[in-house]
This record gives structure tokens, sequence and C-alpha cells, in this order.
């Protein structure tokens, strides 16, 4: 986003941005054996790995431990089967990304925010992120500001953070949970991908709110590689995709070219806007 100034026209929810899916389960990290890595892995490498190779959305779910301490409390977990990273690990890769990139926005999307051995102590994770990130978040009434306007606000509010909160806990620097549409599906090929995509793309979609395309796909064997489809279609030389989206939430994003390509059509859009 800081290399292409036009992009600065855009506001948020006007962007095509690149999505790291699970983003807290990745081969990097520890499981327990069963079911195992394979099945509960679906990004090859850290936050920070993932921040510098341009997820600029992070999709995590995190599980309640209260037994634990502190930052370690949150951990993040896939179908309830816990993954060794923490909302410590989370905003520290966070820290150290914006230490080498300050101007570029991400979106934090916490999807699910799970019972684990006790009932998910909202308060607790409201009061933690808070003090680790809040100077750092973007409040509701300034997220329709391009990102021009939000820099000229603020040197350092980059971060959108979505989350369901109790009514208890409602604060104007979370927004509320981000609509996954997902092809609702344990076993999805690459065919049945394709025509769900193609099927959300071709209805009308408003801006006013954001959302996220699930363009994952599973086997018995776990989260499968589909990049050379997805750089397929979604190649902005080949389909209009890319432009209609929102967030591209999807898997491994370490070796793919959709983050090339949203960048491609943010450019488009931002020049279509003054057209």
């Amino acid at each position: 986003m800081a290399d292409a100034q036009l992009i600065d026209n855009l506001s948020l929810y006007e962007l095509t941005l690149p999505g790291a899916h699970n983003a807290g389960c990745d081969w990097q990290a520890t499981y327990a054996l069963i079911p195992g890595k394979n099945w509960l892995a679906c990004q090859d490498v850290s936050f920070y790995s993932q921040l510098n190779r341009g997820a600029r959305a992070l999709d995590v779910r995190l599980e309640f431990i209260a037994e634990a301490q502190g930052l370690a409390q949150f951990r993040f977990q896939h179908n309830g089967h816990r993954s060794s990273r923490t909302l410590e690990d989370l905003i520290r890769d966070i820290k150290g990304f914006y230490e080498r990139s300050p101007d570029e926005f991400i979106i934090l999307d916490f999807h699910e925010l799970k019972n684990g051995t006790k009932a998910f102590d909202h308060s607790l994770f409201k009061a933690l992120m808070l003090e680790h990130l809040g100077e750092r978040m973007i409040p509701a009434k300034n997220l329709h500001l391009t990102l021009g306007q939000l820099k000229a606000i603020s040197p350092l509010q980059r971060i959108m953070v979505a989350a369901s909160m109790t009514w208890e806990t409602d604060d104007h620097r979370f927004q509320r949970k981000i609509d996954h549409q997902w092809i609702n599906q344990k076993i999805v090929s690459t065919s049945d991908l394709r025509g769900f995509i193609a099927d959300v793309l071709g209805k009308p979609i408003s801006r006013l709110h954001p959302w996220s395309l699930s363009a994952t796909s599973y086997t018995l064997g776990g989260p499968q590689r589909v990049l050379g489809a997805l750089d397929d279609w979604f190649d902005p030389d080949k389909s209009d995709w890319a432009k209609k989206c929102h967030i591209i939430n999807f898997d491994f994003i370490k070796d793919s070219n959709l983050v090339h390509f949203c960048l491609t059509a943010n450019l488009q859009k931002a020049r279509e806007k003054f057209a």
C-alpha cells in the first residue's frame, strides 16, 4: 500500500485485500499429535512472515484458556484444536511489522471467540487488545475515510479490528464480525470452489460493510494447496474477480501471486474512481 500512493484515494472497504485464512495455524507452530499438523495448518509461516509476504487481512480464531496467564490465555485454534500460537505472538508480530512498515493497513478478523475451559472472557480480551494495540486501532467513525485521510488524522491508527463483542464490552474500536462467504462443505474440490466463487461474485455485492470470500479447498488429507488455480481465476488480465472482492481469504499465502493481483485490482479501482 505504501508504495502505491494512488491507493490512498480508496477506503478500506473499497480495497481488495489478500487474506490469510486461519492465520494462527501454521506449519511452524506445534499441535497435538491427533488430528495432526496436516489437518490443522492453513499457512506455512508465522503472522510476521504472512504480513511481510503481503497478507493484509488475518482471519484468526481464538480459544480462552483460563488456567494460563495474560496474553497466553488466548490461544489460536482450528475447529477446536489448539495451535501453539497465542495472542502474545500476534501482538508481537504486528508490532514488529509496523516497525518496518508504518503506513500499511491491516484488518484483524477475529472470526471466532471460542469458549475453552471456561466461557470466553471478552472483558479481558478487550483490555489486552486496547493495552497493546489500542493506539493503532481505527475507530468506527473513521472507517469510511480514505487511506490518505486516515494517514492525515493519525500516524498510528492503521488496524481495523473486527470481533463479536458482548453488549457490556462493545467499544468504538471494535467493529462487528465480518461476514464470511463460505461454501459450507467439509470436502471442497477445486471445481466445487470455482463454482462457488462464480456464484458469489455473480450477484450484486454491497461495499457498505467488509466481507470475506473463503477461497479454500479441503480433502480427507486436510487443507489443499490450490494456488495455481487461484492465480488463474483472480488474474486481472483474465477476469474481474479480484476487483469484485473485499477480502480474499485463502491458505498458504507464502507462494501466491494473489498479493500482486490485489494490488493491480486496487490500482484499477483507484483510477476508475476518478475517471
